[in-house]
């Protein structure tokens, strides 16, 4: 048995979040036979990544965002579009791949929370309920394998179910940022730095401690503990991922943006 100490940074977590994703047999099963369903989102842009194999401008790869210090969106003109596959080739019409998965496909969706009990929550600002809103009835109700990766620097101690309810685009008379509803995913199956490098290495990581300073907010710091030469792996994953690069802040102008009458900032209480 060995033990290592491991700081992650939150693209570091990203990184190999994405790597493991891709890695589940589940997905695998999916992008051979079926639909994988990636929704938009800056780690999901790495899920993204990993499969095309191509790079994208991930701090770009959403809509809603918290940048900048404050909840926010992106630039209208750069939103994205949900990467769907069939068989591992483009999807051209999510609407159609929603009603056409079922519980061999996978429907991978980041989130903002993840609590004491393993239960995510993802924000929505749109009042049509945005990309969970659009999508959720379809996958819950046909059992779709929905798969949400999340770093532990999205740790809450607050349990969802509860923050939930404190939360909706009119339920704030000021903020800083723009104003969302926190929705639960009550059938997502959460993918973190712990699930990761069991998935990768099959060593077990167990969080310690978090946050840091000079480059390293919102850091994880984890003890991985295995077997000799399921640590080497983990070591060599390690190595691989050390050194991703952050994200550039990117956000919409205020003076344009669409969502500003449910903004702080927007409206011009803050």
């Amino acid at each position: 048995m060995k033990r290592a100490l491991v700081t992650l940074t939150p693209s570091e977590s990203k990184r190999l979040i994405a790597k493991s994703v891709v890695a589940l047999d589940e997905v695998q099963n999916a992008l051979k036979n079926g639909f994988v369903y990636i929704a938009t989102g800056t780690t999901a842009a790495y899920i993204a990544e990993e499969i095309l194999e191509e790079k994208i401008e991930k701090e770009k790869w959403t809509v809603g965002t918290i940048s900048k210090g404050r909840t926010c969106v992106t630039a209208k003109a750069t939103w994205p579009k949900h990467l769907v596959l069939y068989k591992g080739k483009p999807f051209d019409d999510p609407l159609e791949a929603l009603k056409e998965m079922g519980p061999e496909d996978v429907f991978i969706k980041g989130a903002n929370a993840i609590d004491v009990n393993w239960n995510v929550a993802v924000f929505a600002a749109a009042s049509d309920g945005g990309t969970i809103g659009k999508t959720y009835g379809w996958t819950i109700t046909k059992g779709v394998i929905t798969i949400t990766p999340i770093s532990l620097e999205k740790f809450t101690p607050t349990p969802v179910e509860i923050s939930a309810k404190l939360t909706g685009i009119h339920s704030f008379d000021w903020g800083t940022g723009l104003y969302a509803a926190l929705v639960p995913i009550p059938h997502a199956i959460p993918v973190t730095e712990v699930e990761a490098y069991d998935i990768l290495a099959n060593v077990d990581a167990i969080p310690i401690a978090s946050g840091g300073a000079g480059g390293a907010e919102g850091s994880v710091t984890l003890v991985l503990e295995g077997d000799d030469e399921d640590m080497e792996r983990a070591k060599e994953i390690t190595k691989a991922i050390k050194g991703e690069p952050p994200l550039e802040p990117y956000t919409e102008d205020c003076s344009i943006c669409p969502f500003a009458k449910i903004c702080g900032i927007g409206t011009g209480v803050f």
